[in-house]
C-alpha cells in the first residue's frame, strides 16, 4: 500500500473527537487525568525513562478506568427508559464496585450478583459495594456456575413487578463503550505526551478494552506507538473478550482503522495460580512502586502489570531509548482484601 492511501486513513484529532461527541454524555470522570514521571522507579531499574497515566484518579469511588466508560454507558440505558441495572462480576470486582457508582449518580437501581462472594469477608470493594447501597446477590461457588440463569430469573422477576432491566452480559455497548472512552484518552495522552516532549512511547497496561482504544486512537492519527497487553487470569480469553469486537467497534465509531492482535505484545505469564490470587512478584511491585514513587497497585490488575514491567526492564526487554507508559487503571480498594499478605511481604 503506498504512503498517500496510509495518509489518507488517518484522521486529524478534530475528526476523531467528532466521532466521540456524537454519542450522548454524562460527565462522571475526572478528566483529563495526570501523565506523571517515575524518576525514582526508573533510576532504581537503571532502564528506560518510566512515566504513569494516573487513571486511578479519576474520582467515582476510588476511580479507575471504567469512569470513562460510565460517561457513554448510563445516558444510553437511560435513554432506552431502562430503570434497573442487573451485573454480574466476581465477589472483589472494581466493575462492580464503579458501576453501582454510576447507577447512583444517574438514578437507577443496581442489583448487583457476586460470584463465589458467599462467606466473605466484608471488605474492599465488596464492602464499597454495600456502602452504596446495591442490592447484593452473594452466590456461593456451585450457584456461580449458573450465575446468568441466575441473573436471568431475577431479571424475570422484576420485569413481571414493572420495571424495565437492563442485564449487562446480554448487551453490546457495554462490551465496546471502554474503548469508546479510551479513544478519547488516546487524544488526551497525544497532548500531554507533546507538552512533556516524550518520545518513542511505549505503553503498557492491562490487555483489555481500555489499550484497544488507546490503539485505535494511535493509529486512526498515526502515531507510532508501541502497546504491551498483560493478562490477569486464565478464565476470560483474550479472543471473545475483546478481538472478537474490533469491527464492532471500528463501525460504531465510523473510524478508518481498528486494532488487531497483532498491535500488542501480549504477556501471559505473570497471572500466577489464576486472578485473585497475589503472586510474590506482584506482591515486591506493589511494594516497590510504593516506596520510589509513591504509585499504589493493586493486587489483582495493576500490580501484575507492574510486575510486567519491572521484570521487562530487568530482562532489558524494552529498549534504553524508548519512554514507557504504565496505564494505572485503578483497583486500589481490592488492595485490602490483601492485607495480611502484602503487611506481612517482605524483599
Amino acid at each position: 500500500m503506498s504512503i498517500n492511501k496510509i495518509s489518507k486513513k488517518r484522521l486529524s484529532v478534530k475528526q476523531l473527537q467528532s466521532k466521540i461527541d456524537k454519542f450522548p454524555r454524562i460527565k462522571i470522570a475526572h478528566t483529563p487525568t495526570p501523565l506523571e514521571e517515575m524518576p525514582n522507579l526508573t533510576k532504581t531499574l537503571n532502564g528506560p525513562k518510566i512515566w504513569v497515566k494516573r487513571e486511578d484518579m479519576t474520582g467515582l469511588v476510588y476511580g479507575g478506568n471504567k469512569a470513562r466508560h460510565y460517561e457513554f454507558e448510563m445516558p444510553v440505558i437511560k435513554n432506552e427508559g431502562y430503570d434497573t441495572i442487573i451485573n454480574i462480576m466476581d465477589y472483589h470486582s472494581n466493575n462492580a464496585r464503579m458501576t453501582a457508582a454510576a447507577a447512583n449518580k444517574t438514578e437507577l437501581k443496581y442489583i448487583l450478583i457476586l460470584k463465589n462472594a458467599y462467606n466473605r469477608k466484608i471488605q474492599g470493594n465488596l464492602l464499597l459495594d454495600k456502602i452504596l447501597g446495591s442490592e447484593l446477590h452473594l452466590l456461593d461457588e456451585k450457584q456461580s456456575i449458573n450465575a446468568h440463569d441466575y441473573a436471568t430469573k431475577l431479571k424475570i422477576k422484576y420485569e413481571k413487578e414493572g420495571h424495565k432491566v437492563y442485564l449487562l452480559e446480554d448487551h453490546l455497548f457495554p462490551k465496546l463503550v471502554g474503548m469508546i472512552g479510551f479513544v478519547e484518552a488516546g487524544i488526551e495522552l497525544k497532548n500531554q505526551i507533546k507538552e512533556n516532549q516524550l518520545n518513542n512511547i511505549h505503553i503498557i497496561g492491562v490487555a483489555g478494552r481500555s489499550l484497544c482504544g488507546l490503539i485505535i486512537a494511535s493509529k486512526n492519527l498515526g502515531l507510532d506507538w508501541k502497546f504491551t497487553g498483560v493478562t490477569v487470569n486464565y478464565d476470560m480469553p483474550l479472543e471473545g473478550y475483546i478481538f472478537r469486537h474490533n469491527e464492532d467497534i471500528q463501525n460504531l465509531l465510523d473510524v478508518p482503522m481498528t486494532f488487531y492482535e497483532t498491535d500488542m505484545k501480549i504477556l501471559d505469564n505473570y497471572v500466577g495460580e489464576g486472578y485473585g490470587v497475589m503472586t510474590s512478584q506482584v506482591a515486591e511491585a506493589i511494594h516497590l512502586s510504593a516506596q520510589t514513587d509513591a504509585i499504589i497497585c493493586d493486587p489483582n490488575y495493576t500490580g501484575t502489570v507492574m510486575a510486567a514491567l519491572i521484570d521487562q526492564v530487568r530482562k532489558k526487554n524494552f529498549n534504553k531509548n524508548e519512554t514507557i507508559i504504565f496505564l494505572h487503571t485503578g483497583g486500589l480498594p481490592a488492595l485490602f482484601t490483601f492485607s495480611e499478605e502484602l503487611a506481612s511481604f517482605s524483599f
